[in-house]
């Protein structure tokens, strides 16, 4: 049987590389994936990738499909319309949007923008859905999507890298939190990965310093969604996914 069959996985960021990845991964393995972004044509064409749900013979009442929900992660409201919705087991956050620009050139707009996608979104996130999961007492496991430059920032990335620093904060502490409730919490923490997000940098100091030489690729994230959403005793695991690039 498919090692998720019978589950239901909410995933924020759903059309990017990484969160277009989990999902496909995630549906393969018999979830069924409700995409979560702000631009429903690059979600539906997500869905139309993933195939039907593959039934479960221990679950009757698991939902036939999957599914698109178009909202703003960053605003409370759209998660509590979420919940009331759907039985979630797997929440991956995966929202974000980097920054290329100095802090004293960012606009406070910006600033704002990025500490609301790529923090308060996985805050709001964790606890409107960690509460469902409590509620229902049958566990859950949550996955918070970071990234490299939350330890080894670079000039022009000040607020993301904060943000995504304090994701990996949210995640040891609700690690305690939610794990005594039987909900696990871990994190992802990406290095260069083949995505839009990355297909403007200068490679070539990057992969030398790589010592694998090469970026990731999307999948390769998405296999390591698919072990924390499988192993049971996995709870505050930090996975590093960056080719060895922390360890330079």
């Amino acid at each position: 049987m498919p090692a998720l069959s019978g589950k239901t996985a909410v995933i924020t960021g759903a059309s990017g590389g990484i969160g277009r990845a989990i999902a496909r991964e995630f549906a393969g393995q018999g979830a069924s994936v409700v995409l979560v972004g702000r631009t429903r044509p690059k979600l539906e064409s997500v869905l139309e990738k993933l195939g039907p749900v593959k039934p479960s013979s221990l679950q009757v009442d698991q939902p036939k499909t999957h599914a698109t929900v178009c909202f703003d992660v960053s605003q409370a409201s759209g998660w509590r319309s979420l919940v009331e919705n759907t039985q979630i087991d797997i929440l991956v956050n995966c929202a974000g949007e980097t920054q290329r620009s100095l802090l004293l050139r960012t606009s406070d707009e910006s600033v704002q923008h990025l500490l609301d996608l790529n923090l308060r979104s996985v805050v709001w996130g964790c606890k409107t859905v960690g509460k469902q999961m409590v509620a229902r007492r049958k566990g859950g496991c949550i996955i918070n999507v970071s990234s490299l430059l939350a330890y080894r920032a670079a000039m022009g990335t000040s607020i993301y890298a904060a943000a995504k620093a304090g994701q990996l904060g949210l995640t040891t502490a609700l690690s305690q939190e939610l794990g005594l409730r039987g909900i696990r919490v871990n994190a992802i923490v990406p290095g260069y990965i083949e995505t839009d997000m990355t297909k403007d940098l200068d490679r070539t100091q990057l992969i030398k310093n790589i010592p694998l030489g090469r970026f990731g690729a999307p999948g390769e994230v998405a296999h390591a969604a698919l072990f924390l959403a499988t192993n049971n005793y996995a709870n505050n695991c930090i996975l590093h996914l960056d080719g060895g690039l922390s360890a330079v």
